[in-house]
């Protein structure tokens, strides 16, 4: 497992860039509520608006290369959880950058330039369209990026389970990201609106602070699998 050290400490590296990533996201300022259609076009160009969505377009690549090094080191030990957690993880990681990709070009190069810049009534209700349609596109890639990152941690979680107390407590809190996430899932596309109720509260309290930990958490982890693995075949 020698060989797999540099893999390790690339991993390490990437799970602890994707807690900052975390922190930035949910902590990190916000630009002002927009007051209306026209105010929400204008964002634009803000920067302040803009940051967190190139955050969120290299925020699930460091997650994935993370979990590149995750898989190998628990492959031995879990080979079908973490395959198939690995396959829901890509899944969620291309999704989301796609959608970051839409918001960051279409969205804010393209569309919402172009319909405050229309100078004929038909221009200006062709871009409308797109600008209004684009929340439905959106929507449906966050459908599926929830649903992967959910089902992909969780998966992860359950992996992590040992005889080892830290790996315990990595493995619970992937647990528990992975279960919020579903039940989210299940709250905006299935289920009653108490269930969406019980998630958004949980997100607003525990999600920043739980998410932020357990990938620096899985940074230390990954470096010290590293060393841990040198020496072995």
């Amino acid at each position: 497992m020698e060989k797999y050290s540099g893999l390790f400490q690339a991993a390490a590296i990437a799970s602890v860039l994707s807690a900052i990533t975390t922190a930035i996201l949910i902590y990190g300022p916000d630009a002002e509520t927009a007051s209306d259609f026209a105010a929400l076009a204008q964002l634009h160009d803000n920067p302040l608006y803009l940051y967190k969505r190139w955050v969120l377009f290299f925020h699930p690549q460091f997650a994935f290369v993370a979990s590149i090094g995750v898989a190998a080191a628990l492959f031995k030990k879990s080979p079908v959880l973490v395959s198939i957690g690995l396959f829901y993880l890509a899944v969620w990681a291309i999704t989301e950058m796609t959608q970051q990709a839409y918001t960051i070009d279409a969205l804010n190069q393209y569309w919402r330039p172009a319909y405050l810049g229309s100078e004929n009534a038909s221009d200006t209700a062709a871009y409308y369209s797109m600008l209004k349609g684009f929340e439905g596109i959106s929507n449906s890639m966050y459908f599926v990026l929830l649903f992967g990152f959910g089902t992909g941690t969780f998966l992860f979680g359950l992996a992590f389970l040992s005889s080892n107390i830290i790996e315990n407590c990595i493995g619970g809190a992937l647990i528990f990201i992975g279960a919020l996430s579903l039940a989210a899932f299940v709250g905006y596309y299935a289920g009653p609106s108490s269930i969406t109720q019980t998630t958004d509260w949980v997100y607003e309290h525990f999600y920043g602070v739980v998410q932020t930990g357990v990938r620096i958490a899985l940074g230390a982890w990954l470096w010290l699998s590293a060393a841990r693995f040198a020496n072995q075949d």
